[in-house]
């Protein structure tokens, strides 16, 4: 159905009147009438009650004519959306690891409010390898994850951020070298499965037994634990700080270099090069 017919009946139902509708239509009154036979044949519908000269508009044609308009803005407002040059236009989905939805969720949301009108999002949270599969298989746009080695095949990383490893100790223990540390009360570790674990994993080699170890997946419950003594425990110094206080002894200079890189992953095709830079603006900003 073309949607010049549909405009054509709209007008017609403005002027109420064949002759003005065309010269407004920049028609002749022949083709205007064809054009609204043809429309009449294509709904299977009498539009107009031809027994008046000119003929007129049935009530089913007022009808037609009143929801055309809707049909009509709509697909203008699909015109605006798949023109909207630079800026991001359509509905994503983006996923966010739990540290970087804390800490970059809240202020990207509202930078896409500002600069992003024509973008809608929806957000989940979840383990960076959980993330990256989804990305993967179609069911995330993007995802901020911890960049590991052998990543996906496929898919696309963009640096986010690098970000320090720390040390974070009981105050109480400030005094003590990871040697004493690990001797005396357990190491705190993330998940080992994670994207943060694993970079943690590897930093540790063998000064700390496994039987002086205690598995987390929240890194707030690491540092609560860190907090009251229980042990210590290394995580990016951002997410140290987020959570430290007076109870806290950050070391930050322990690691030797060990850094986490936060990355955007988006899948690595023609389609996703058309929005990943602007995309990753606004996470780096947020940032």
């Amino acid at each position: 159905m073309q949607t010049r017919a549909l405009e054509t009946l709209v007008r017609i139902l403005q002027v109420q009147s064949f002759s003005e509708a065309a010269q407004l239509q920049n028609m002749t009154l022949s083709a205007l009438s064809m054009q609204m036979k043809a429309l009449e044949a294509e709904l299977d519908a009498e539009l107009f009650d031809r027994s008046f000269r000119p003929p007129r508009l049935t009530p089913l044609g007022r009808k037609v004519a009143e929801q055309a308009k809707g049909v009509i803005s709509g697909v203008a407002e699909l015109h605006e959306l798949a023109n909207a040059g630079a800026g991001l236009s359509g509905s994503f989905k983006l996923g966010f690891i739990q540290s970087a939805s804390a800490r970059i969720l809240p202020k990207f949301v509202t930078l896409v409010g500002e600069r992003e009108p024509r973008a809608t999002f929806r957000y989940s949270s979840n383990l960076s390898e959980v993330l990256t599969e989804q990305v993967v298989q179609g069911q995330l746009d993007a995802a901020i994850v911890t960049r590991v080695e052998g990543a996906a095949q496929g898919v696309h990383a963009d640096l986010i951020a690098s970000e320090p490893m720390a040390l974070a100790v009981p105050v109480a223990l400030a005094q003590l070298d990871a040697v004493q540390l690990s001797q005396q009360v357990p190491f705190i570790h993330f998940r080992p499965s994670t994207g943060i674990g694993k970079l943690i994993a590897a930093s540790l080699g063998a000064e700390v037994p496994p039987q002086n170890t205690l598995v987390l997946d929240s890194i707030e419950a690491c540092m609560e634990c860190v907090k009251e003594g229980v042990g210590y425990t290394v995580l990016p110094l951002p997410d140290i700080r987020r959570y430290a206080d007076g109870r806290v002894h950050v070391v930050e200079g322990a690691m030797e270099g060990l850094t986490r890189d936060l990355v955007m992953l988006t899948r690595d095709d023609a389609q996703a090069e058309r929005w990943r830079p602007r995309l990753l603006s606004l996470v780096r900003d947020a940032a």
